[in-house]
């Protein structure tokens, strides 16, 4: 059920097996504002309207969105039990991951280069003193081309004998045995009014981080108990990742050499070959975070770019929607009017991205803006419930109830003191930073961003946990989950990798099942 990243993901690994597969995606092959408003909901907690818009129901899913796509790994203390961070631990390491990892970089067309800057021929001299220790390390984001899993695997799955891909087929409620041990059929509907049922031997739910939650508290046993909730936990730990400007890095030389941040292989000029590319961020290390008890914060170098280049992206962007928002089509072409009359200063700007690295200044810079990210503790009380209003098929909206804690505050500001710290201890400058000092002060701009993780959070102990180690639902023996939803912890790791990595380590399982 869902047909993004994970679904698409488990549908290629099944296809030509000896079992038949049905694939359930709630939307067509392009946006369409009925199916679309089955996201609708409310937002009850800290602000996040973004959950509406962060979500993309058709086939795809979120890939949808993708104009490029960043991937990294987490790093090992991600997935180790941290004092200080309750509720931390996966039920395994990540190296454990590691052969689903490799088999994921070919999913997403990625190079062989590694996460590491020295697999990108950045020796370590080359990292300026404070971004190598023993508080912050450099990692890699690597730039993959902009696989958008509908458009780019639908001829392969049409190919597949033994798959059924179903569209608008929009999963409705699970119905279970008397006593929620097993799955007995999935009840599916289509707009506006049609219904059937699916029954098989396997149920994966692959429908993202919200909806996972809100089908499984949908399929209510007799006992009013939704499955896999029988210890309250369907739709609790509900985090994302926090992003904010944090302010600037004020240069003592603006001449510094930060070529370290951003390269390319195969090709002489970034902008004509994306597949091969890396930007590096500044991570809190491993060890610093064990030693004091800190959750997980990156930052990354925001060269500044012209306003008129920072306008044109936004309504581009906006281009493919404008069957979808008529009240708005004159403004966005009027706008995108006034924007290409300042085309020569666009040029101007792309031909010196295309001459010195697209993340690389082209001029010394005395300041340089900063976009960071913190990690948001395990929470039980951040959550995704049912709320009174329904839906078009008459089911129960979502109520989202975002919540932080003065903890994840405390770790954001240790972060920027340690970063202030360890710039001046190096002479290499000066942080300017936006981080308000008070536990529950918030940077300005501060917003929850579009990756929706631990709702049916993965543990070996059903009290602690709505899935096993294996992503089957605790007491359900035939019902697993996957995506980020199963995620114990998010660490700052931009998490759809780990996501196709999951699932091909499913699909294995699932395969193993039916020899």
């Amino acid at each position: 059920m869902g047909g993004g990243a994970a679904g698409i993901t488990l549908a290629r690994e099944f296809a030509n097996c000896s079992f038949r597969v049905v694939l359930l995606e709630s939307g067509g092959t392009e946006r369409e504002q009925a199916t679309q408003a089955l996201y609708a909901g409310s937002d009850v907690g800290r602000p996040y309207e973004l959950f509406r818009e962060s979500r993309l129901r058709y086939f795809g899913g979120t890939t949808n969105h993708w104009g490029r796509v960043w991937c990294d790994l987490p790093s090992p203390l991600d997935f180790e039990t941290r004092e200080g961070v309750p509720y931390s631990g996966w039920p395994f390491a990540l190296s454990h991951l590691k052969p689903w990892y490799q088999r994921a970089q070919a999913v997403f067309k990625l190079g062989p280069s590694g996460y590491e800057l020295s697999e990108w021929g950045i020796a370590p001299g080359e990292i300026p003193e404070p971004f190598r220790g023993p508080h912050f390390v450099c990692r890699v984001l690597q730039q993959a081309p902009a696989t958008r899993f509908g458009r780019e695997y639908t001829p392969e799955l049409q190919k597949a004998e033994n798959l059924s891909v179903y569209l608008h087929a929009n999963g409705l409620r699970f119905d279970s045995s008397e006593n929620g041990g097993a799955v007995r059929q999935v009840n599916v509907g289509v707009l506006p009014e049609g219904r059937f049922t699916v029954r098989a031997r396997i149920y994966v739910l692959a429908s993202g981080g919200i909806e996972n939650a809100r089908l499984l508290l949908l399929s209510e046993r007799p006992s009013g108990i939704g499955l896999g909730n029988e210890h309250d936990l369907v739709g609790r730990f509900f985090q994302l990742h926090l992003e904010y400007s944090g302010g600037f890095l004020d240069l003592k030389d603006p001449s510094t050499d930060l070529t370290f941040q951003t390269g390319e292989q195969g090709a002489k000029y970034t902008w004509l070959d994306r597949t091969r590319r890396f930007v590096s961020y500044l991570s809190l290390s491993d060890e610093t975070k064990r030693q004091l008890n800190l959750p997980a914060f990156r930052v990354r170098f925001q060269y500044p770019r012209p306003p008129e280049v920072d306008a044109l992206v936004r309504l581009t962007g906006l281009l493919p929607e404008l069957h979808l928002r008529p009240d708005q089509r004159t403004a966005i072409l009027q706008d995108l009017g006034s924007v290409i009359r300042k085309f020569p200063g666009i040029a101007s700007y792309v031909a010196r991205r295309m001459f010195y690295g697209r993340n690389k200044p082209p001029v010394p810079l005395a300041s340089i803006p900063l976009n960071c990210t913190s990690e948001q503790l395990p929470n039980p009380e951040s959550r995704i419930r049912l709320g009174s209003d329904l839906d078009a098929f008459g089911l129960r909206k979502v109520v989202v109830d975002w919540q932080l804690t003065a903890e994840d505050k405390r770790g954001m500001a240790t972060g920027h003191r340690l970063l202030g710290a360890e710039l001046v201890r190096t002479g290499f400058g000066r942080l300017r930073s936006t981080v308000p000092e008070g536990d529950h002060e918030w940077p300005r701009d501060m917003r929850g961003d579009q990756h929706h993780m631990g709702t049916t959070r993965m543990h070996r102990d059903p009290r602690r946990g709505v899935v096993d180690a294996h992503c089957r639902v605790h007491g359900v023996a035939n019902l697993f989950v996957a995506g980020s939803s199963v995620f114990p912890t998010g660490g700052t790791f931009n998490p759809t990798l780990t996501i196709v990595a999951l699932a091909l380590r499913l699909a294995d399982d699932i395969k193993e099942h039916f020899r």
